[in-house]
């Protein structure tokens, strides 16, 4: 089969051209519930909403990188510690949104947690329940010495900072900066690139992130000229969630929790300081290497390539290791699995990914079935992959047997794989759904962003 043929039309399956992932599309679980978090008896999900940006959230090379990625997954490790023996682990989902997304959709029940550098301010203090602060930050101007205006980006805390500056260099017998708004979709980060390469420009940044950029960006020089307040930074859960706010208190206080997440980001920093989509990454970048084969075979299998991508990333790191014998290429795929998906040389990217694709298609009309859940239905398609649609199968009705849901992963089936098969493939399902959940999401955020970003231009 050509891979430019149509496929067959089929009524928005999981996983399909222009589809949603579950998880995406509905409430958290605590939220659906009308419940708080019991750290007695957690959810097997907890979603953390996070600013998208080349500081706090970003993907490079199909991985996930961030300060604030790196603080959560230390805090993921941290809410499994003393987790009863033969229970799955309780996973974070990370859904990237524009930070101005952060405080709504965190209120609307679309995340747990909200993290992104956000300051404190009283006007949010009103919204949402904030943990206890991991940062006091100072905004300082950098770039040219002599200047009269600052230019910031908009809607950016820099922004709400200015009266307060202005006032303070008055009464110092200082003149006032005029402020000029950056370009739609400009960060703070491009800036201090573009101050960086010499631009004749001056702004306020925040000190954590010219720190965090210094090694990037090492001929930016932070002046003296700092607003006086200190701005207390943390995470926010809804208000009524004490419990996972005195949850996430205890682990805010573990000693060099930022120094040790901006150890694990800075060597990936970006040096113009842009997050790109993923169909503009650098042509070096190995998600926009495989991304036209995996577009392509997957519109011919009405299959979304993000799926593709996520299992890439999992099974090989995106890299095409090929073997004559055994799970070969990219998608590591069985030379067998791949003869009975019709392709006869899996080596090649192409046939690689095509028999991929065809056998997700496969086990995606294998689970489906009116008592599974698309997110369930998801949840098999994927551990079945990794272990075959037999052996999932037979877990499945060992859950049955035990009085579990045959017809659910989470919570259930997962249990009984714990057990009789490892603690691997239970991982298998979670990391590859968290990567095809951070590709969708920071897509749509990005997408987002520029559609404003050229509509403010206009």
């Amino acid at each position: 089969m050509s891979l430019l043929q149509a496929s067959p039309l089929w009524a928005k399956p999981v996983a399909s051209v222009k589809s949603t992932h579950p998880a995406l599309s509905k409430p958290t679980q605590l939220a659906a519930a009308g419940e708080n978090f019991d750290p007695s008896n957690p959810p097997e999900r907890l979603r953390v909403l996070v600013a998208l940006g080349p500081s706090t959230f970003f993907i490079q090379n199909g991985r996930q990188y961030g300060v604030e990625y790196s603080m959560l997954t230390e805090f993921e490790k941290f809410l499994n510690q003393g987790r009863a023996k033969g229970q799955p682990p309780l996973r974070l989902q990370f859904i990237p949104v524009d930070a101005g997304e952060l405080i709504p959709a965190l209120r609307a029940g679309r995340g747990d947690i909200a993290a992104g550098l956000m300051p404190v301010t009283e006007g949010a203090k009103q919204l949402v329940a904030f943990s206890t602060p991991y940062l006091q930050d100072r905004w300082c101007t950098l770039g040219a010495e002599e200047t009269a205006s600052l230019i910031l980006p908009s809607a950016s805390y820099a922004q709400r900072l200015m009266a307060d500056f202005n006032e303070s260099r008055r009464k110092a017998g200082h003149a006032e900066f005029e402020v000029e708004n950056a370009a739609p979709g400009v960060s703070s980060e491009m800036l201090l690139s573009e101050i960086n390469k010499g631009a004749d420009k001056t702004t306020l940044a925040s000190r954590f992130i010219v720190d965090l950029w210094d090694k990037t960006l090492p001929k930016l020089k932070a002046s003296a000229n700092c607003v006086e307040e200190r701005v207390p930074v943390a995470w926010a859960v809804r208000k009524d969630d004490n419990a996972l706010l005195s949850t996430l208190n205890r682990f805010v206080d573990k000693a060099g929790l930022l120094d040790r997440a901006v150890k694990a980001t800075r060597r990936y920093l970006v040096a113009d300081g842009k997050v790109q989509t993923t169909e503009k990454l650098s042509s070096l970048d190995k998600l926009a290497f495989f991304a036209p084969v995996f577009q392509i075979v997957a519109a011919a299998n009405n299959l979304d390539w993000l799926l593709l991508a996520a299992i890439g990333q999992k099974e090989s790191g995106l890299n095409s290791v090929v073997r004559k014998k055994g799970p070969t290429g990219v998608m590591q795929i069985n030379p067998a699995t791949a003869r009975s998906m019709g392709v006869k040389n899996p080596h090649d990217a192409e046939g690689n990914v095509t028999a991929a694709a065809r056998y997700l298609g496969h086990l995606r009309d294998f689970f489906q079935n009116p008592g599974i859940s698309d997110e369930d239905q998801l949840y098999f398609m994927i551990a079945a992959y990794n272990a075959g649609e037999g052996r999932v199968q037979q877990l499945r009705n060992q859950a049955a047997a035990q009085g579990l849901d045959r017809n659910r992963w989470l919570g259930n089936v997962e249990k009984v794989a714990l057990k009789s098969v490892s603690k691997g493939m239970v991982d298998y399902v979670s990391t590859v759904s968290r990567y095809y959940i951070a590709y969708q999401a920071a897509e749509k955020a990005r997408k987002k962003q520029g559609a404003v970003a050229a509509s403010d231009a206009k």
